[in-house]
């Protein structure tokens, strides 16, 4: 049984460079994608229940329900970003922005949220070093307040912690209250 890791645990054994913030997920041009994926998943669906799909039939079947029907991450187990990702802030460690989020991440879990939804990750913080190599990312979904690490790892964090980075997000330009 796999524990959560504690987000100041997280934070504190974290050593980055810079971070970049993503959006991904929302906005109408994923929308229309994600709909024609559905679209063409339901056809796929429907025509393997009458007859056997070629083999690029069946391979395009799995990838369309990866992508539909499981979680998203920013970076994918191939280290690729997801397909709607938008960069929407890049720091450096100079920045007063990378003191303002060490405070929000330095915040002592007292009160985690218990929601009981599957998270939507629309907004993600990744972390670089010197080199330019991700070192990690959190995943943030704010209507479930749920994260996860670049290993998939969820990560808890007091319920102050999501109103905090919703609001620093939101001044790097993030559209978070107009998701979908």
């Amino acid at each position: 049984m796999y524990s959560n890791i504690d987000l100041t645990d997280f934070y504190k054994n974290l050593t980055f460079k810079y971070f970049e913030t993503y959006s991904l997920q929302r906005g109408i041009a994923y929308e229309k994608i994600f709909k024609d994926k559905e679209i063409r998943f339901n056809q796929l669906l429907k025509k393997s229940t009458k007859e056997i799909l070629t083999s690029v039939e069946s391979k395009e079947l799995d990838f369309l329900d990866s992508q539909l029907n499981r979680v998203q991450f920013l970076i994918n187990e191939n280290k690729e970003k997801h397909y709607s990702a938008e960069r929407i802030k890049k720091s450096n460690s100079s920045e007063d922005e990378i003191l303002e989020l060490h405070k929000i991440l330095s915040i002592k879990t007292q009160k985690t949220p218990s929601w009981m939804c599957a998270p939507i990750y629309r907004d993600a913080i990744v972390f670089y070093n010197d080199n330019n190599e991700v070192v990690n990312v959190l995943n943030i979904c704010f209507s479930c307040e749920y994260m996860q690490n670049l290993n998939q790892e969820f990560i808890d964090a007091d319920e102050s912690v999501y109103e905090n980075l919703k609001n620093l997000l939101m001044k790097f330009g993030h559209k978070i209250n107009s998701d979908r």
